[in-house]
């Protein structure tokens, strides 16, 4: 006779949502976890790129505004605002060899010819033997000159040199000749660069750093670098200052500026989910000329 088969006991309905309750419960928790990770991962993210933002733009802002002259150099400022500066560029420096009625022609020592060929020509200026201070002579022309013009009488020979690759040119510029230019000079050539803050084409409602090439016809506007907070601004370093110390007010002489202080207010791009706003990463850097008067 058969003995009859053990029935198998399943899983009871409380124990099927008990398992259910305990599994939701875990994939919260783990969905929650992942959540932070992937928004810090974000954040962080934000931090990267809006360090990057600062430390870009503040390393093309040196570029140009470290080699402006000291007197005359600074054109012209937001004294409201404080967001944006004028100032001309330096390109090349060189000699004058020839004064000639309508302009000189000069020996330029080696410059970067990248940035010689895609200059929008400002002008050039002369520099005073006994003042260091140079005089611009804005607009006019530029174009190759004649070597003979450098190489016959004064035998000035500047373009001869040869830096990192690059050669010296001797070039002809016109424009009204400064009072006491001979040869022999110290003489450059320049464009006039505005930097700005203003309304970016790329984020909305925020700053971008503009670089704006006035001295171009028209002129030539490029958003270099952004996002950033509408705090960035301009601070200014004056002989009038007895220690370094930089003041939001615009001098009314600018003249007596010798140095920018630049608040980088650089943000990140998007505002992660559960932060009030985007990672903000400001950065304060100064510019001190290099091109100054020797006193």
């Amino acid at each position: 006779m058969r003995k009859p088969l053990r029935t198998r006991r399943g899983f009871s309905l409380v124990e099927i949502i008990t398992a259910l309750v305990i599994l939701s419960i875990l994939g919260v928790a783990m969905t929650k976890v992942l959540l932070s990770q992937t928004r810090s991962y974000q954040y962080d993210t934000g931090g990267r790129r809006s360090r990057t933002a600062a430390r870009s733009a503040m390393n093309i802002l040196i570029t140009d505004l470290r080699m402006t002259q000291d007197y005359g150099g600074v054109t012209a400022v937001d004294a409201t605002n404080n967001r944006s500066i004028d100032a001309r560029v330096p390109i090349g420096f060189g000699v004058v060899c020839v004064v000639g009625a309508g302009g000189v022609v000069m020996a330029l020592a080696p410059v970067d010819s990248f940035q010689y060929a895609s200059m929008k020509f400002g002008g050039y200026a002369v520099r005073d033997a006994t003042t260091g201070i140079y005089s611009y002579v804005p607009g006019g022309s530029i174009s190759s000159a004649d070597p003979s013009n450098c190489h016959g009488g004064p035998k000035i020979y500047a373009d001869t040199v040869t830096m990192g690759g690059r050669q010296g040119k001797i070039v002809q510029v016109t424009g009204t000749v400064p009072p006491g230019t001979v040869a022999g000079s110290m003489a450059m050539i320049w464009q006039t660069v505005r930097y700005q803050f203003d309304t970016s084409k790329v984020y909305a409602k925020r700053a971008g750093l503009f670089r704006i090439v006035t001295s171009a016809s028209p002129p030539d506007t490029n958003e270099l670098v952004a996002p950033f907070s509408w705090t960035a601004r301009f601070k200014y370093y004056t002989t009038m200052n007895p220690k370094d110390t930089a003041k939001a007010t615009a001098p009314a002489d600018l003249n007596t500026i010798r140095g920018v202080q630049i608040y980088l207010a650089a943000e990140a791009g998007d505002t992660v989910p559960g932060r009030t706003g985007p990672k903000k990463s400001p950065l304060t850097t100064a510019v001190f000329f290099k091109n100054t008067r020797i006193q």
